[in-house]
């Protein structure tokens, strides 16, 4: 059995080279694709697996790695 689970980023919150990285399908067991939330634009990222152990296990990995590349509210100039 196949498990997922995805994840909303919101465009606007999510660095270029983050984008470039999704963009460019460098990632295995993730799938990323453009859509709408409330009206916002986001990225939907689907995070695939064996098990659902195996998905929360990357969930967290690719939560930390997007906080590492700066995702998240831009910061006020």
């Amino acid at each position: 059995m196949n498990y997922s689970t995805t994840i909303q980023l919101i465009d606007g919150w999510t660095p270029q080279t983050l984008k470039d990285w999704l963009d460019e399908g460098w990632t295995c067991d993730l799938i990323v694709k453009a859509g709408k939330w409330h009206g916002a634009r986001v990225l939907n990222v689907i995070i695939t697996g064996s098990t659902r152990e195996d998905v929360e296990t990357k969930r967290r990995a690719f939560n930390a790695m997007i906080e590492a590349k700066g995702y998240g509210i831009p910061a006020k100039k």
